[in-house]
């Protein structure tokens, strides 16, 4: 599977809430940034995609916006992190007369930058993707993971054939004298041997120790299942997942870590700048 192109996007809102799926109606929590599974209902609402559009196999049900999960994207968190805990009525029961008083974690002024790559049998699909971020249309609306949370969006660059490069265990000191500054996510399952720290109810901090960029008071956010994919609407796939939170006077970047595979493709996103696409 070839992918050989980067759309690079903005997308923002007052507010934001990504559902954590473990979480109940004693404290519904949020990720920290949007998953992939969030931004891959986002490309289909702009692509025009029905979430209810699926097809019978073997017994199954195979929904159309699950051609998109072979897109890769990686997030770079834009805003400082703010949560904050809010309470909001819901009805239940069958007569929705019942009240029930939720708390929700929010995220207070989200802003991302994304980097979506589609593999080249989605071409038509990439065309139309970008055609209507440049026109700024979309077929349905876009949310910040809740409906009442309209997102703004911005195409900020397109990458035509970036320059990449296969990091594995043999060139990692070359790649890292040279070319440091990893952004974006990493996905953990190729990183050998973290050191891992439990920090707050709600996100887990973590650092790679002695191998991480580590400036000044910001930390590498640890997402211990983030998810990646979603079957029949019920099942998730997870990974473990790192990344930076976002100083406007500090640069905060990954660099110098151990790999547990042979490989780790990175694609150049400026000058010495790199991300890699989950």
């Amino acid at each position: 599977m070839s992918y050989n192109n980067i759309v690079e996007m903005d997308m923002w809102s007052n507010f934001g809430c990504f559902t954590k799926p473990f979480s109940n109606t004693g404290g519904l929590l949020t990720y920290l940034i949007p998953p992939k599974t969030a931004i891959i209902g986002m490309i289909g609402a702009i692509l025009g995609y029905k979430f209810d559009d699926y097809r019978e196999s073997e017994d199954k049900q195979i929904y159309k916006i699950e051609e998109l999960y072979d897109i890769k994207i990686s997030v770079q968190s834009l805003f400082d992190l703010k949560v904050k805990r809010v309470i909001f009525n819901s009805h239940y029961g069958n007569d929705k007369k019942d009240m029930l008083n939720v708390k929700q974690d929010l995220l207070l002024n989200p802003k991302y930058r994304l980097y979506i790559s589609f593999p080249d049998h989605l071409k038509s699909q990439e065309e139309i993707f970008l055609e209507n971020l440049k026109n700024h249309s979309t077929v349905y609306n876009l949310y910040m993971g809740r409906n009442e949370f309209p997102v703004n969006y911005e195409l900020k660059n397109y990458l035509e054939n970036p320059d990449t490069y296969t990091l594995n265990k043999d060139n990692a000191n070359e790649f890292f004298e040279n070319k440091p500054h990893i952004y974006g996510v990493l996905n953990r399952n190729i990183v050998d041997n973290p050191e891992l720290s439990t920090s707050h109810e709600t996100v887990i901090f973590g650092r790679l120790k002695n191998q991480i960029k580590r400036l000044a008071s910001h930390f590498e956010y640890l997402i211990k299942e983030y998810p990646v994919k979603r079957y029949g609407f019920t099942n998730f796939e997870y990974i473990p997942l790192s990344f930076y939170s976002m100083n406007p006077e500090v640069d905060c970047y990954f660099n110098k870590f151990e790999l547990k595979t042979d490989q780790m493709l990175l694609n150049e996103i400026g000058d010495n700048k790199w991300i890699s696409l989950i």
